[in-house]
């Protein structure tokens, strides 16, 4: 049986629970919605040129401005992370051998709201094996015509 990669055998974080919580605190009044919506700019850049569109509305002001936004988290990689901006560079990571956090966020280009949706873990690719020359190699023309003669 094959060995799964290092990434697939890390399991996904889902902080949908935790969303929850935040959005249902605001609306009781226990969290002001100010507080709520307080993305820093750069996210909300992000979001607005890069992000990926949803198809839910805000939880806040109920538009359709919602985005996710990837960062991705790991060696060689400032310290601050590296916005993704598209599904080929996420591909790119993923045939990577090093391993790398992506970290989703949900954004409001409108309001500003944002909380973090899911970390993931990405890269761990195996670098391919290489035949020799030697045993497992194919067979050379001449060795071919040797052999049915």
């Amino acid at each position: 049986m094959k060995k799964p990669r290092r990434a697939e055998r890390d399991a996904t974080i889902d902080f949908r629970m935790m969303r929850r919580a935040m959005i249902d605190s605001v609306r009781a009044g226990d969290v002001s919605v100010r507080d709520a919506c307080d993305a820093h700019r750069d996210l909300v850049r992000a979001g607005r040129h890069y992000g990926m569109p949803r198809n839910t509305p805000c939880p806040m002001c109920a538009t359709a401005s919602l985005r996710n936004v990837t960062y991705l988290f790991g060696p060689r990689l400032p310290k601050s992370g590296r916005c993704i901006t598209s599904r080929d560079e996420l591909r790119a990571v993923d045939r990577r051998p090093e391993i790398f956090t992506a970290y989703t966020v949900e954004v409001c280009v409108a309001c500003e709201w944002h909380h973090l949706l899911t970390a993931t873990p990405r890269g761990g690719a195996r670098p391919r094996k290489r035949r020799s020359a030697g045993t497992g190699a194919r067979e050379s023309t001449a060795q071919q015509v040797r052999r049915r003669a």
